[in-house]
């Protein structure tokens, strides 16, 4: 990338800018210390000057010197000069005597200085004078002398101390500044080859992340920030593999549901989804039937089970996640305050979400498991039930739609679309597996009379009440469908001429049985029996043989059954 500064070069140029700063402020430092130290050198240079030419002392002497010398001199002129120089000296002894001597001694000076003004070195003698100034002045001269010797030496003690703590302290200061670079280089370092390293692994990991390989971990060692990074990386990571598996073993589910054909094969896959997502389970999909008003199984359940017996006449009431439409739970820590009618008895713990779609509730899913769910085994659960809720109830309303463009709204059967296509798939069956189909033609006897005599509504309670009868005199292998009018077609799988025959005598004598409200008149029924294989080789000619037997029992004068082959009488009117 443009413009890019890697890590390492910041490092670098941090460490390239404190050098810098720390060497500024080595040279400050030394600097400050040279001025100082020169300071010292002329502030020692004044100190010896003071002390070997110190102005008071110098006039001390000078005045015990001048006082003998003004005595013996008798030139006016030396004299007056003399004069002008012990005037002075006496000032500028007096000043020093008061700011530097002792009281002793500021008491011997003013000795002198009195004397001089009473004009005793007058006319005394040149040694009384001398002897004199000498003895007054003469030990304060001493005095002053070792004194100012004594501080000659502490000020050279003085300057050599400071020039030996200059000497040090400079390279103290030059050491300190070297070990300060030398540490500030070997930190660089450290962190360039711990923390750089570290650094690009976490970015270069990051990267693969983002562009979807997560095959690899980062595992980090240690327990600073960067480790903490990694270790949090690495989680992030294993969670978003997590979320994609789930999402993908979701997705699969998801897709699967879509190509079920219907509900009970989408509850076995339903079924199956959650058992294998949820430890130790047995799933049961429970449906709504809302027309009978009962809650039943559309997965197995054990004969015999506490489940089976609390479903034997149950509602959809007596399940409580379908009747306030929420989850139920009870086991385990679970102590639910109503107990559920159909799970209210099981001995492991239960889970049950209603299958739920716009507000209505179609069903619900059961869920046994011994062990408490777990967060992943919790969403997985919530959202496979409302994933499957919608598609369930798409197929069920596909599987109404397809009942009703199928059946015949007076009696129920299956209309001339299903019977037509009932007819080619029992055929296929029946050619691949090598048995018998027999088929029915049935008509009911002079149905039109009754049409005529008593009125339409009537005529259509006898279709209802004939298509009731039908149903209970055949097996629940057999089809019986509308064929048109008052026709009827009957398929008899895994049946021959014989077997054909008795069914049909079963059918008529149930038809004949048939009582309508004001209608007075026997209701029967003529049926004409053909065998595929015997009487037709495929649907159309089993129909047509179908068709003539039943033209031959109604010749043979009605409410009757005849097969094809039997000889027919002249049509009664």
């Amino acid at each position: 990338m443009a413009g890019r500064l890697p890590i390492a070069a910041r490092f670098w140029i941090v460490l390239a800018i404190l050098v810098a700063a720390m060497a500024a402020m080595g040279v400050v430092a030394l600097r400050g210390l040279g001025d100082l130290h020169a300071g010292t050198a002329r502030l020692h240079h004044r100190l010896v000057a003071t002390s070997e030419n110190g102005d008071g002392r110098f006039h001390l002497g000078e005045l015990r010197a001048s006082l003998p010398l003004y005595v013996t001199t008798r030139d006016a002129a030396e004299r007056r000069a003399l004069r002008g120089r012990i005037e002075e000296d006496i000032v500028r002894v007096g000043e020093y005597a008061r700011d530097s001597l002792a009281a002793r001694e500021q008491m011997a000076v003013s000795t002198i200085v009195g004397l001089w003004r009473a004009g005793a070195f007058e006319g005394d003698t040149a040694a009384r004078s001398a002897r004199r100034a000498q003895v007054v002045l003469g030990p304060i001269v001493e005095s002053t002398d070792n004194a100012g010797e004594g501080q000659l030496e502490e000020a050279r003690d003085a300057r050599a101390t400071a020039d030996d703590d200059f000497t040090s302290t400079r390279r103290e200061v030059v050491a300190v500044l070297l070990g300060a670079m030398v540490l500030g280089i070997g930190m660089v370092l450290w962190l360039v080859r711990t923390v750089v390293p570290r650094t690009r692994t976490y970015s270069r990991f990051a990267a693969r992340v983002s562009a979807g390989d997560v095959a690899e971990r980062l595992d980090p060692k240690g327990e600073d920030e960067l480790a903490d990074l990694g270790r949090t990386l690495d989680v992030m990571v294993a969670r978003h593999e997590a979320e994609r598996s789930y999402q993908a073993t979701q997705q699969d589910f998801v897709d699967a549901l879509q190509f079920t054909a219907s509900e009970s094969e989408a509850h076995a896959l339903l079924k199956r989804h959650v058992e294998r997502s949820v430890t130790e389970s047995l799933v049961v999909v429970l449906n709504r039937n809302n027309s009978d008003d009962r809650l039943e199984a559309t997965t197995p359940v054990a004969p015999g089970a506490a489940l089976a017996k609390a479903l034997d006449g149950a509602s959809p009431r007596s399940c409580l996640a379908v009747r306030f439409a929420r989850r139920h739970e009870q086991g385990g820590a679970v102590d639910p305050l109503v107990s559920c009618e159909v799970c209210g008895k099981s001995a492991d713990m239960v889970t049950c979400d209603p299958l739920l779609v716009g507000g209505e509730v179609i069903g619900s899913v059961l869920v046994n498991h011994a062990t408490p769910l777990v967060r992943d085994e919790d969403r997985r659960m919530r959202d496979t039930v409302a994933q499957a809720a919608p598609v369930l109830a798409n197929l069920r309303n596909l599987a109404i739609a397809e009942l009703r463009a199928s059946t015949d709204a007076l009696t129920g059967l299956p209309n001339t679309r299903a019977v037509q296509d009932t007819l080619k798939r029992m055929i296929a069956q029946a050619t691949r597996a090598q048995t018998p189909l027999a088929a029915l033609l049935l008509d009911l006897d002079h149905f039109k009379q009754i049409n005529d005599s008593f009125g339409h509504s009537r005529g259509d309670e006898v279709l209802a009440g004939t298509a009731e009868a039908m149903r209970s005199a055949l097996r629940a292998s057999d089809f019986v469908g509308r064929y048109g009018g008052e026709e009827f077609l009957i398929l008899l799988p895994d049946t021959g001429q014989e077997g054909a025959m008795q069914a049909a005598e079963k059918v008529r004598a149930a038809v004949s049985t048939v009582k309508v409200p004001t209608v007075d008149r026997e209701v029967t029924a003529s049926l004409g029996v053909a065998v595929l294989g015997d009487d037709g080789i495929d649907g159309d000619t089993l129909i047509r043989s179908a068709d003539r037997a039943l033209y031959v029992a109604k010749s043979l004068g009605r409410n009757r059954v005849a097969r094809v082959g039997a000889a027919p009488a002249s049509v009664p009117a």
